[in-house]
């Protein structure tokens, strides 16, 4: 058997079994999303049923990060009737196995296929990656990988690619700035942009930019100046914000190469990425340079640490620990990038051993599973005993707000912006008084005290929850501060059919 015919027959069995391992580790984890997912599917919920891209029919606010996955899902909802839960499994699989192939063949078009092997399959075998579901990160990352492939035959269509990825989240808008610099296939070629590729993602963002600001009024989500404001106003997510970032994201680190492997992990992508305008691949060097970009942007943007700030940046120092193995798969060659290579090659194998166990175990390092069936329940406790006008006000309103089928006020900001001014003086109590809230859910540790004489004046307590550890308790609205609420044109469209009305 010819060399060719042995590297068809290697590819064929490595895309096999990348194919079933997506459906297993997808059908394991179906379902398993955030919070923070729900509001996206909250969004995708309301779009399906005909009310328009919202969160609270009625109230047109620009609380969704990555609107186009809520119109994807939300079409999909709408053509096939599955439960939005599995839908977002469903695309998030597709998008894992979409990433990883383009690393694949970006690497192939190099020379340097086992590098894109290894790093496509340690992305598709990362709990971390499975326990993102929800999030549009993996079709952000294959949409500028794509874009990778064809700027150079192709630009027009790259840029349209590129552009796209902005609308599935707008800090794809630092990708499709360093995509046509370190796509090119030699360094002359990065201070020459295309005028096609620049045309294209003009008119993709374009487009993008004019149904935004036709349908919310504005251009860009709300949700930075919630974030940002919830870094100021709470000592807490001070303490994970700006210097603070990365010390509060290192955990992820360790659990992805292990307490003393991840340093060397991290070092040896560091030093690995001074070789970054050496390769030909252009999905690496677009990868991670976007990772990289958002490493550095994200602490400066003065956002808090969440899980999903963090993944791009992950896989662009996969990719980093790759191609540095690259000096072990060729023939000879000196002896000193060789010994470069093996602490890549210890943090990859470190990697996937992690990545199997946990897997094993059922340990996603996830905690918000439990967070996300407490307020699940809640919302379907709300659903049974309220009227479909009934309000809720909530720190955390993702899952809550999609099962409850109810409107939500967010205390923190992210969907109800009125707050965000109360958010950044650290004011929880003035938001909730100005909310029109019929129920209140605080969780354990609440920044608003229920004993409090306002509180306890205006809210009593109804219900309470435990999932686990977690615990949330429900208020209702005291009878005498009921007060008429005048009916809007939306809320006749909440009596949806049996068929639709449910998630």
């Amino acid at each position: 058997m010819s060399e060719e015919a042995k590297r068809r027959v290697a590819l064929l069995g490595l895309t096999v079994f990348w194919v079933c391992w997506t459906l297993w580790a997808g059908v394991r984890s179906a379902g398993g999303l955030s919070d923070d997912a729900f509001i996206t599917l909250r969004y995708a919920l309301n779009f399906a049923r005909g009310l328009g891209l919202v969160f609270n029919p009625g109230e047109r606010v620009f609380g969704c990060t990555e609107p186009l996955l809520a119109l994807v899902l939300g079409g999909a909802r709408w053509i096939s009737g599955v439960p939005l839960p599995i839908l977002a499994t469903a695309l998030h699989a597709i998008g894992l196995l979409t990433l990883a192939a383009l690393v694949l063949v970006g690497a192939a078009r190099s020379g340097r296929i086992l590098p894109g092997a290894m790093a496509g399959s340690l992305i598709l075998i990362l709990p971390f990656s499975w326990s993102l579901q929800g999030f549009a990160w993996p079709w952000v990352a294959s949409l500028l990988a794509g874009a990778a492939l064809l700027v150079a035959r192709r630009p027009a269509l790259a840029g349209i690619l590129a552009g796209l990825a902005v609308g599935f989240r707008p800090d794809a808008l630092l990708g499709v700035a360093l995509l046509p610099l370190f796509a090119g296939a030699s360094p002359r070629e990065w201070k020459k942009p295309s005028w096609r590729f620049i045309a294209g993602a003009a008119i993709a963002i374009g487009l993008l930019a004019i149904g935004a600001w036709l349908w919310f009024g504005q251009l860009l989500p709300a949700t930075l100046a919630a974030k940002q404001a919830f870094a100021v106003g709470s000592e807490r997510a001070g303490t994970r914000s700006g210097f603070g970032f990365w010390p509060a994201a290192w955990p992820v680190f360790g659990r992805t190469f292990g307490k003393w492997i991840a340093p060397v992990a991290v070092l040896s992508g560091l030093l690995g990425m001074a070789r970054l305008c050496r390769t030909a691949d252009p999905v690496y060097r677009t990868l991670v340079a976007f990772g990289a970009a958002l490493a550095i942007a994200y602490p400066i943007l003065g956002v808090s640490f969440w899980s999903w700030y963090v993944i791009l940046p992950l896989i662009a120092l996969v990719l980093v620990l790759a191609q540095s193995l690259a000096p072990l798969t060729v023939r000879g060659g000196s002896l000193w990038p060789r010994l470069l290579a093996l602490p890549a090659l210890l943090a990859f194998l470190t990697a996937g051993a992690l990545a199997i166990r946990q897997w094993r175990t059922g340990d996603s390092g996830d905690p918000s599973g439990p967070r996300v069936q407490l307020y699940s329940r809640i919302g379907a406790w709300i659903a049974q005993s309220s009227p479909p006008t009934a309000r809720i006000a909530a720190f955390e309103v993702g899952a809550l707000a999609f099962y409850a089928d109810r409107p939500v006020e967010d205390l923190l900001g992210l969907v109800s912006p009125q707050n965000i001014a109360a958010v950044a003086a650290g004011d929880w109590a003035g938001a909730l008084r100005a909310s029109r809230a019929d129920f209140v859910v605080l969780t354990a540790g609440s920044r608003i005290n229920p004993r409090a004489r306002w509180f306890t004046a205006r809210y009593r307590r109804t219900e309470e929850f435990v999932v686990g550890k977690e615990r949330a308790t429900v208020y209702r609205l005291n009878q005498r501060w009921h007060r008429p609420r005048r009916l809007g044109g939306s809320l006749p469209e909440l009596r949806t059919s049996p068929s639709r009305g449910r998630p």
